[in-house]
């Protein structure tokens, strides 16, 4: 506790209420308990009055000057869905909204600078707190043609959207607020020159920084001119976590957790420490691993220092910035329209996100129950399954049992109970028995078509479909089951009594429990073992009074292992 205290800081939790307005989360309430925030959470569902309603935990970083927001429970109403899933409450207008160029510093600027300017960072292995501190790299984006002009424009068009104010003159004032900021970095670089900065060296800058005045901005400066020239994003994280040494406090910890987790916000960084061409499942399952601190080895070799560093302080739980950075990527990976494989392929699919969901089952359990993530499985899941996606699907399938099997294995695969019944349809217009006979070549015997049909419907009945779907299709194959064993074996007068019977313990073992099939086939059968003819004209089939004793106790353990009747008719011998 000492450790998070010195490197986290104060922590402070509160709870707000969002209600949904026309595809836009607002603030309603917030409290440090929740108990006062769910009151009116079920008030707004009952008026009916929002679109929908949702309580986040948001967690305050004091010292870090950093919150997170985690949603916990949300509610929508019936045939709403956001446009945004990881959208944040609106506090009134564009969350990224600046007034002076020291706003551009904020967290949601620097998000936005992340996805305006994300081609040119990713290129030149920058992140925006560097561009926004460091005079050299900050002056060659200005000098990149028409990138930030173009990037203020569509900015500028964003943030007046639903104003009076025209997009020409908001993109005035942001170029106004560029020039200013640059100009700013310019002037204090010709005043005071960069700050030498070595591995381990922070907490000495750091004091002596702090001595002048607010050290952040200088400590921002001179990481970013001591990370400056590294090559690859994994070059650059070893380099930044070389800076740690067991003496730093919680203000050095935050230059390291923001630029950390600024650099991992890039998915080439994440590629980068898979260290391969990967599929994007490669780089969600190694998010996951490095949310928990349990990164791989780089390029086939071992580690490098600052990455072993890193490694240890996501065990930690100690970078704050960096583990809500990784988790809000996870987030994005599944909302994501890329396919986890390189071709978009619903078994394919599926199969990573029951891969995922293993995944964090056993290397993060925390986050197993995380709300938004499971939400954003489902979501996902629920995408997938789309009439195309389903018709090549079941195309891949010359028979009609194998396209049941098809189904049933999404369905079984599927995470969720929306995704389940939206794949319910699809099964229900393959259960046809006439044609399952036919496809599986029974109709010269339909007899034997009573196994399947009973495997079958124990599938169905533990594939999770919804209740009355399920129930439509469990009474489908339970009329055909009855009325295959009533026609083609009860009243198949080509077949002897004894066969008759004997057909009916070998065949009806499986049937559904509570169906018409089983209770038809276990009364017949209970009729027959009331009388004594049935076992006595089944013996005398057998010449020796050996073949007799030995048939006799297989024909009893077969009446026990087909559970059709009671215990008590069947003959002591099965004890």
């Amino acid at each position: 506790m000492d450790r998070q205290k010195q490197l986290v800081g104060t922590v402070e939790t509160a709870f707000e209420l969002h209600s949904l307005h026309n595809d836009q989360w607002l603030l309603v309430k917030e409290s440090p308990d929740l108990r006062q925030v769910e009151p009116a959470a079920a008030m707004l569902v009952d008026r009916q009055e929002v679109d929908g309603v949702r309580i986040v935990r948001r967690r305050d970083y004091r010292d870090h000057d950093f919150k997170s927001h985690i949603t916990v429970r949300k509610r929508l109403r019936p045939g709403v869905a956001e446009t945004d899933p990881l959208q944040i409450a609106n506090p009134g207008r564009d969350a990224s909204w600046c007034e002076r160029s020291d706003d551009f510093t904020g967290d949601v600027q620097r998000q936005v600078i992340r996805g305006l300017f994300s081609r040119y960072l990713d290129e030149n292995r920058l992140t925006p707190l560097e561009v926004l501190n460091y005079e050299v790299p900050a002056r060659a984006l200005d000098n990149a043609g028409t990138v930030v002009q173009g990037a203020l424009q569509r900015l500028a068009s964003q943030q007046v959207r639903g104003s009076q104010q025209t997009a020409v003159s908001r993109m005035k004032e942001l170029m106004a607020m560029v020039e200013d900021g640059l100009n700013r970095l310019l002037t204090r670089a010709k005043a005071t020159p960069v700050p030498p900065l070595a591995p381990g060296g922070l907490k000495a800058l750091s004091e002596k920084l702090a001595a002048a005045g607010d050290p952040i901005p200088g400590l921002y400066r001179a990481t970013a001119a001591y990370l400056a020239g590294s090559k690859t994003w994994t070059e650059k994280l070893d380099r930044l976590f070389r800076l740690f040494s067991p003496d730093l406090t919680v203000r050095e910890m935050r230059i390291i957790d923001s630029v950390a987790a600024e650099i991992l916000a890039s998915s080439l960084a994440l590629k980068e420490l898979v260290g391969k061409e990967a599929d994007r499942i490669e780089l969600v399952l190694n998010a996951i691993n490095l949310y928990v601190g349990k990164l791989g080895k780089v390029d086939g070799g071992g580690q490098p220092p600052g990455l072993v560093t890193l490694s240890e302080l996501l065990a930690q739980g100690v970078l704050p910035r960096t583990l809500a950075e990784l988790r809000l990527g996870l987030l994005r990976h599944l909302h994501a329209r890329l396919p986890f494989y390189g071709e978009r392929n619903i078994q394919d699919e599926m199969r990573a996100l029951v891969r995922i969901l293993d995944h964090l089952k056993v290397t993060a359990p925390t986050l197993v129950n995380d709300e938004e993530i499971q939400e954003a499985i489902a979501i996902r899941a629920d995408k997938l399954i789309q009439p195309e996606a389903m018709s090549d699907l079941m195309g891949q399938a010359r028979g009609i049992y194998a396209k049941i099997n098809l189904v049933l294995g999404l369905v079984n695969m599927a995470p969720g109970r929306h995704a389940k019944a939206r794949l319910a349809p699809y099964l229900r217009s393959l259960i046809v028995p006439d044609d399952i006979v036919w496809d599986m070549g029974c109709q010269g015997r339909r007899m034997d078509i009573i196994r399947p049909l009973s495997e079958l419907s124990d599938r169905i009945q533990n594939a999770g479909v919804p209740e009355a779907a399920k129930r439509d299709m469990l009474d489908i194959l339970d009329s055909a089951l009855f009325e295959t064993v009533r026609t083609e074996i009860v009243g198949n007068q080509a077949m002897g009594f004894a066969d008759r019977m004997l057909a009916i313990i070998t065949t009806c073992g499986n049937l559904p429990e509570g169906g018409r099939a089983r209770a038809f086939a276990g009364e017949t059968l209970a009729t027959a073992l009331r009388r004594p003819e049935f076992i006595l004209n089944y013996l005398e089939r057998f010449e020796s009074s050996a073949e007799r004793r030995d048939s006799y106790f297989r024909l009893c353990q077969a009446l026990a292992d087909s559970k059709l009747v009671p215990a008590a008719l069947i003959p002591n011998a099965a004890a």
